[in-house]
């Protein structure tokens, strides 16, 4: 982030390239609170929350093994079983305060299979496709962070946590009135960023 005076102006690229703005929106999910050149007091206090997540196949012979998305809670975890059109059924996801790690583990395999089996009976019957593992932007109250911050010019749009791709639509309207009246319409101003205290924006990860 470029900052002059008391503004953001602009930011500096990878490669080193500065792109002038007046106005700059910091979007960069769970990275959100590590961005150069941003001052301590206005750094979103964003931390990293990992998610395992398993892929299965679904054979033809199968169908319609699954056609709908299905979400419970299972011994008190949110779980989720999405169909693919490809035949492909996305299970997920674990929720782990583990920092920066994204290793996949045999553990967070095991409770998506065993909870997905729950709901599902017969689900780990089918082929296993892929594991990964990745980082979820949560704020201190696991609520987005949306809006104008003190430092003039700069706007926060992150700690979606788990509903980043849910809260898309919403999340672009909002922005786009605060960009264009200075001000988040009503429905978000709840998740301003200015509802944190100095000591809570300044806490970052390890």
């Amino acid at each position: 982030l470029v900052v002059a005076g008391d503004r953001a102006t602009g930011v500096v690229t990878a490669d080193g390239t500065e792109l002038g703005a007046g106005q700059v929106v910091l979007a960069a999910g769970s990275l959100s609170g590590r961005l150069a050149g941003v001052p301590a007091d206005v750094l979103p206090p964003v931390r990293p929350v990992k998610g395992q997540v398993v892929r299965l196949t679904m054979p033809v012979r199968h169908g319609p093994f699954l056609n709908r998305t299905v979400r419970a809670v299972v011994r008190g975890s949110h779980v989720y079983l999405v169909p693919r059109e490809n035949g492909e059924l996305v299970i997920g996801a674990t929720s782990e305060e583990m920092g920066w790690d994204t290793t996949v583990t045999a553990g967070g395999v095991y409770e998506l299979l065993r909870d997905a089996h729950e709901l599902v009976p017969g689900i780990t019957e089918l082929p296993l496709t892929e594991t990964l593992a990745g980082l979820r932007p949560a704020s201190p109250d696991n609520a987005p962070l949306l809006g104008p911050t003190e430092l003039e010019g700069l706007l926060l749009a992150t700690g979606h946590y788990r509903n980043g791709v849910l809260l898309t639509p919403v999340t672009g309207d909002a922005m786009a009135e605060a960009l264009t009246t200075g001000a988040l319409p009503e429905v978000a101003r709840p998740f301003t960023p200015r509802r944190f205290g100095a000591a809570v924006r300044t806490e970052q990860p390890a």
